[in-house]
């Protein structure tokens, strides 16, 4: 990790996540064409090192938008961070049957645990999935991202 000099702490890693449901969530997502879908996974980052995650979020199946997505990323000592996404797009490929970001996807640190109590930061991820409904496959789907925090 690199202290830019004004406090903040440049990190960035990767991950990789499984989708564990999808369902509707009223009072979370809204009214059909959205849904709520949650994934878990695991990743390792310079902030902290190997980690497991659990994300969940809404997407709307008509325009691709996913929103209100929360991922709390928990490292091996038991410390944790949790990442607020701000809304975003993505682009499905029927020919590769995967969808991926439109472009970079601007986030939070909403908070922590353990030494990451306190913590503030922000940055931005990519996300690239496929979708099983294409081609048949089930495969997880990865994150990159990068960030700085204070």
């Amino acid at each position: 990790m690199a202290n830019n000099g004004n406090g903040h702490t440049k990190y960035k890693g990767s991950e990789s996540l499984n989708l564990i449901s999808v369902g509707i969530d009223l009072d979370r997502c809204g009214d059909f064409p959205n849904f709520e879908a949650v994934f878990e996974g695991q990743g390792i980052d310079t902030a902290g090192g190997l980690f497991s995650v659990v994300s969940s979020g809404c997407q709307n199946i008509e325009t691709g938008e996913v929103f209100d997505l929360v991922a709390v990323d928990t490292y091996a000592n038991g410390d944790s961070v949790t990442i607020e996404a701000s809304s975003f797009f993505l682009e499905f490929d029927p020919q590769t049957c995967a969808s991926a970001t439109v472009d970079p996807v601007h986030y939070t640190i909403a908070g922590g645990t353990g030494s990451f109590a306190g913590v503030m930061g922000h940055g931005k991820f990519e996300f690239a999935s496929n979708d099983s409904a294409c081609n048949g496959e089930i495969a997880p789907a990865f994150v990159w991202f990068h960030g700085k925090y204070k």
